[in-house]
């Protein structure tokens, strides 16, 4: 006999999604109270904890309560799946923003695979950087956003899809290359590369200040590609966290890519969506669904790794 309904793990999945039972209640349209239940009851149920409880900051999903938020996302994917007839399609439009630093690596494989499970769906696409497009998700102009989560306290909900780890860009044949691990002390002497895009460059000079650090700023470019081929010509290095495929710039020059020791913090890669109601619901979640396999299959690639200790 199965002991919960689908409404607790809808409100469950909500919570988790929106970072907190306020954030969830407001995005279902019910009760606090009423979110907060259903967490309990399915604590209760399970035997675990699914969430810590930050205070003044929400909810934060546990290692078990990870685990259940997959399960239960993918069932409410099914339910869905059964709300109507098998023959009928999805279909309809999403308005989708897409960070331009994120854009060339994985947006073009989303495409593709939503293209071909969803052909009624259409996606018209715009990239642009972090606080443009948070905006455009503020009065509704764009339906959903992948972007990075920088922490920014704005009135959008936030899906988590994955964790970028930054890491060292170096000429091909430079003298720290022949390390395998870095650290950021050992790239604060170097002419540095920065991309200049908003809240990005923010991010990245913040490693270094919590280290204790400042960087020698030789260049700034708002172009991911800009940045690495600069690096791949010998005039600095960089910090990022996208990683093509291949460790060549622009112009074909090799780069060399390490990983970077010591207490980071990852850039969170996130759906971002406008507070309140969704009124396309389902294709919402074929999107979702579909990004996070895309970046699920890249995992297996050649992405940034967890920093060395």
């Amino acid at each position: 006999m199965i002991h919960f309904s689908l409404r607790q793990i809808e409100y469950f999945d909500a919570a988790a999604r929106c970072g907190g039972a306020a954030a969830a209640a407001k995005a279902l349209q019910v009760s606090q109270p009423s979110i907060s239940k259903a967490i309990a009851e399915l604590e209760s149920l399970w035997g675990e904890q699914l969430f810590v409880r930050l205070h003044a900051r929400g909810l934060e999903l546990t290692a078990a309560g990870a685990l259940r938020f997959k399960q239960a996302h993918a069932l409410l994917r099914q339910a869905q799946a059964l709300t109507a007839p098998r023959a009928l399609a999805l279909s309809g439009s999403l308005r989708m923003g897409c960070l331009s630093t994120l854009g060339a690596r994985y947006l073009p494989g989303i495409l593709a695979r939503m293209q071909a499970d969803y052909p009624g769906i259409r996606l018209q696409v715009e990239e642009g950087d972090t606080e443009t497009l948070t905006r455009q998700i503020e009065r509704g102009a764009l339906d959903t956003a992948l972007m990075y989560d920088l922490g920014l306290a704005r009135n959008v909900r936030l899906q988590p899809v994955a964790e970028l780890w930054p890491y060292a860009l170096l000429p091909h044949g430079h003298a720290l290359a022949a390390k395998t691990s870095l650290r950021l002390a050992d790239l604060a002497p170097e002419p540095l590369v920065l991309i200049n895009l908003p809240h990005s460059r923010a991010y990245f000079l913040s490693l270094f200040h919590a280290a204790g650090l400042s960087p020698q700023i030789a260049y700034e470019s708002a172009s991911i590609e800009m940045v690495r081929t600069l690096v791949a010509n010998g005039l600095g290095v960089s910090i990022l966290t996208t990683r093509p495929v291949r460790d060549v710039g622009y112009d074909g020059k090799k780069l060399a890519c390490r990983s970077l020791g010591g207490t980071l913090r990852p850039q969170g890669v996130v759906l971002a969506s406008p507070l309140g109601g969704d009124p396309q619901p389902a294709l919402s979640l074929a999107l979702q669904d579909t990004v996070q396999a895309c970046f699920a299959r890249q995992k297996l690639g050649v992405v940034a790794v967890a920093p060395a200790p």
